[in-house]
């Protein structure tokens, strides 16, 4: 009886190891890069995709903030994705605590990041609080941080300029980088 009761327990040892060390993280959401156009949208909820054949883009809620969810395709392999904010907000300053939300998001998940930054191009609003968010609009105030995974590079981004703000979350493969910016640059040779 002991002797069957060990073999059970080593078997279920054996599975629960296997279970636990087979499983895969993610790189974004429920995506790995180099995967194809097709299993990128079947990885997602039912949406209307919109896009061409190296760009998947969508539109949805992510922590309570409207984004569009844009994913980039080098011959058929994911290589980068992104949430770019699309809500509008009448306060410039609004846009700042929607970076901070995101920010605090990935500090839970990735850890303090690599960096850390808010760069000033002129500091014309720089002391008065009040008006970092037309500061951020008008491209005088930046804010980055970045993280790194194995195997991705993470930014977040708030900027502006002509009163347009920005504000982006991208994620890129560190493998598939060099092929992303030789189709970049063949894509550029084209046009001249």
């Amino acid at each position: 009886m002991k002797t069957f009761f060990r073999i059970i327990c080593i078997g279920l040892l054996v599975v629960l190891f296997s279970e636990f060390s087979f499983a895969k993280e993610f790189n974004f959401r429920k995506t790995n890069w180099g995967m194809s156009i097709a299993q990128v949208k079947s990885s997602e909820p039912p949406a209307k995709w919109e896009g061409d054949g190296n760009r998947l883009l969508y539109k949805t809620n992510v922590i309570g903030k409207d984004v569009i969810i844009a994913y980039y395709f080098v011959d058929n392999q994911l290589v980068r994705a992104e949430y770019v904010l699309v809500d509008n907000h009448t306060n410039l300053n609004d846009f700042i605590g929607d970076y901070t939300d995101f920010e605090e998001i990935l500090i839970k998940k990735y850890g303090k990041p690599k960096r850390d930054e808010q760069v000033w191009r002129n500091d014309l609003f720089k002391e008065k609080h009040s008006d970092w968010g037309m500061a951020i609009s008008v491209g005088h105030l930046m804010y980055y941080s970045s993280w790194e995974t194995q195997d991705t590079e993470i930014d977040i981004l708030l900027m502006g300029e002509n009163y347009i703000v920005k504000c982006v979350v991208e994620y890129r493969s560190k493998n598939l980088k060099a092929k992303e910016k030789k189709a970049r640059e063949k894509k550029a040779l084209d046009v001249f």
